[in-house]
């Protein structure tokens, strides 16, 4: 079959680690496991690209960053592989993007800020576990009860530092890579990631959800299948037509 193009803004995508590593993968591609869901997504991307030129890009970093958790988490090799054969992993070409100016002064005035609220975080959890020591003297309290109280501290203060400091920000070179070739190629940008959509829209960049993707991706394909089916209808009366005449 005949390959159909699209235009640019619909052909060109750029996938960061979220793409292929969001817990929905599962679900939406009806799959039992991640390793199944990887070769039915790379089904979905070799079938694209064979019929309609889609390009998929990822950067080395994202792409090593995805290898490394995708086969860490139940991936076979063989499939990491079948779906790695339909990316085009390309480097963004860092010196020759240009960045504005008033876009960085905005995003050092977040990080400043963002490290001022972990700061104000950190603080807090120190004054809770002084506070609660003083409720644990050594001579007294129980050692299992005091590694307790202390876990627990220290799991809050991951917890509220994460989300002061990194929640909806962008904050990865992997993250940064997939927005600058997402610029560079002029790709639609696929990731679940607040920080990462945030800073390429001020880019101009267009992202979508990796739900939406796989969503276009089913969309573009059943008009495949149709075409398939009015073909082989077609063909299947042609037979019937030239038994009649024999």
């Amino acid at each position: 079959m005949a390959e159909k193009r699209l235009q640019r803004p619909l052909r060109i995508y750029v996938l960061d680690t979220s793409a292929v590593t969001d817990p929905r993968l599962r679900n939406v591609l009806g799959a039992g496991s991640l390793d199944e869901a990887i070769r039915v997504l790379a089904d979905l991307l070799a079938r694209a690209r064979l019929h309609y030129g889609l390009e998929i890009y990822m950067p080395p970093s994202v792409y090593e960053e995805a290898r490394r958790f995708l086969l860490a988490n139940g991936v076979t090799l063989q499939g990491f592989e079948m779906l790695a054969t339909w990316i085009t992993i390309k480097p963004p070409a860092r010196h020759e993007i240009s960045i504005p100016a008033s876009i960085m002064r905005e995003y050092v005035e977040e990080m400043r800020n963002r490290l001022m609220r972990g700061l104000r975080v950190a603080e807090e959890h120190v004054r809770r576990a002084f506070e609660a020591g003083g409720m644990y003297p050594s001579e007294v309290s129980d050692r299992g009860a005091r590694r307790e109280k202390l876990g627990a501290l220290i799991r809050g203060l991951r917890e509220r530092y994460r989300e002061a400091t990194r929640h909806g920000v962008l904050d990865s070179v992997e993250d940064l890579d997939a927005v600058l070739l997402a610029l560079e190629t002029q790709g639609v940008l696929v990731t679940n990631d607040e920080g990462v959509r945030k800073f390429a829209e001020t880019l101009g960049i267009v992202s979508i959800d990796p739900m939406r993707f796989i969503g276009l991706l089913k969309g573009l394909l059943r008009h495949v299948d149709r075409d398939a089916e009015d073909v082989g209808e077609a063909e299947r009366v042609a037979a019937e037509a030239e038994a009649q005449l024999e």
